[in-house]
């Protein structure tokens, strides 16, 4: 049994997701584990009657579908510098746990508390995908590619003990010595609920204001039923718009209308994408502007013929006629690509477990 901290970023539902998954895998072998967490993030595990440290949440800021780049790292900056006595806090906290281990899924403060304490730190997330791996992609990503990089690599420690990556698509890693990666990581809910295909399109944007013309493409197709998440209905939509329902995000009854569903249309998140494919979905992906990472799921997701997407663009009603009518080319599970890499996350935490606890003893002898 070891004593962990693990920390993660409010930024998406996919990272609460994951380590909400992992919580159960690794309390299950026994670990103890306090959480670091802000936002949504920090509360739903709150919920789940977690010990959590609540951190401040660094957000970046979206409009019509595309990241407000320098203004969200000026945000972050500034909010950075006004907050910076909460490391001072967490290695306060993180002494009277006396941990093993920190794991960070793209988390910052926590990181900084670790570094100052020499605490041994592991990277757990989808995001280093980007570091850590030789991908291809067409040159005109090269500068977006770029900047990503970079802000991973000031975000994220330069020398943690192990960078764990979960992903539903495989490029060649750069450091097959400290990197490791696994397939997609998937909650209890997830592996256990039984697929179905009803009537309904499932629609998710992760932008709460939506994309300029996504609705109006939807009313344009009146033969087809849509559920849409996290999106501002017109005032007068029940009258106007009978094909489409609109949801506030809420995770169980998200679950139940993206099982059932006969198709999805979304952002281009890691998480969701993982989930959608288990479950055998056709999908259809729009990534945000200015969040490579999506771009790059978004990319492979074509590869590998997996799922269809729209670059750069919102998609009009041809866009989302045509898809549909091409949804059975994609219907189905990958069982060599899509598989839970629940087990073998929890393997390589527990190497890097054994690797620090040993080095530890060989210390104090």
């Amino acid at each position: 049994m070891a004593r962990i901290v693990y920390a993660l970023t409010s930024q998406g539902r996919g990272h609460s997701s994951r380590v909400t998954a992992m919580a159960e895998a690794l309390e299950a072998r026994g670990h103890e584990l306090l959480f670091c967490a802000g936002g949504g993030a920090g509360g739903l595990l709150a919920d789940q009657g977690r010990n959590v440290i609540e951190v401040p949440v660094l957000r970046h800021l979206m409009h019509n579908n595309h990241i407000r780049l320098w203004t969200s790292l000026m945000q972050v900056g500034k909010k950075a510098i006004e907050t910076r006595g909460v490391v001072d806090g967490l290695v306060e906290r993180f002494e009277a746990f006396r941990p093993n281990l920190l794991i960070t899924d793209f988390e910052s403060y926590s990181v900084r508390a670790a570094q100052r304490m020499g605490l041994p730190l592991m990277c757990f997330n989808h995001q280093q995908i980007l570091t850590h791996t030789r991908y291809e992609v067409p040159r005109r990503y090269a500068w977006d590619a770029w900047v990503a990089r970079l802000v991973i690599n000031t975000v994220m420690p330069q020398q943690p003990e192990h960078v764990l990556l979960s992903s539903f698509f495989y490029p060649p890693l750069r450091y097959e010595q400290g990197a490791t990666m696994v397939p997609p990581i998937l909650r209890a809910a997830v592996r256990e609920i039984e697929p179905s295909t009803e009537d309904h399109v499932l629609v998710y944007h992760n932008d709460p204001t939506g994309v300029v013309g996504l609705i109006e493409a939807m009313q344009a197709l009146p033969e087809h039923r849509f559920i849409a998440y996290n999106f501002q209905p017109p005032p007068d939509a029940a009258r106007t718009m009978p094909n489409i329902e609109f949801k506030d995000p809420e995770i169980d009854g998200f679950l139940v209308d993206l099982a059932s569903a006969k198709a999805v249309i979304s952002t281009a998140g890691f998480t969701l994408i993982s989930e959608a494919l288990y479950l055998g979905k056709p999908l259809l992906v729009m990534p945000n502007g200015g969040i490579f990472e999506q771009t790059l799921n978004a990319l492979y997701l074509k590869r590998e013929n997996l799922g269809e997407a729209i670059m750069h663009r919102v998609p009009g009603p041809d866009d989302l006629r045509g898809f549909l009518q091409r949804a059975a080319q994609h219907t189905g599970r990958r069982p060599d690509l899509l598989t839970c890499g629940n087990d073998e996350a929890v393997q390589c935490i527990e190497d890097v477990l054994d690797r620090v606890r040993g080095r530890a003893v060989v210390g104090v002898s």
